[in-house]
């Protein structure tokens, strides 16, 4: 959500309500996960887990009936498996990963740049 696509006003505030609604849903379902497995939200990964369930979205679109029930068992069940490895000497926070490029923004209209 770093880097917003979207150029209009009215998209925009339809695009970070549906961010954080996504963001979320992940997370519901990591805790959803994690009260089944008995382990703390915080050590499951939520790339992982958001990954996990863009593979499964389609067919638990597809599904119905106690299916979904097995189905979204089954899921919860994979994403209390996607534990996040032991890392004692992280230190946070990190530093940024995208670093701003050395171009001067384009402020007039494309045309009158080119010439």
């Amino acid at each position: 959500m770093d880097v917003l696509r979207c150029k209009s006003q009215p998209m925009i505030d339809k695009d970070i309500p549906v961010y954080f609604l996504a963001y979320n849903l992940v997370r519901w379902a990591m805790a959803k996960a994690a009260l089944l497995a008995d382990v703390l939200p915080q050590v499951l990964s939520f790339t992982k887990a958001k990954r996990l369930l863009s593979a499964f979205a389609d067919q638990l679109r597809r599904t119905s009936g106690d299916e979904v029930r097995t189905l979204v068992a089954t899921v919860a069940a994979c994403i209390a498996t996607l534990r996040l490895p032991h890392r004692p000497d992280r230190v946070e926070p990190r530093e940024k990963k995208r670093r701003q490029k050395d171009l001067p923004l384009l402020i007039v209209p494309r045309q009158v740049a080119r010439t």
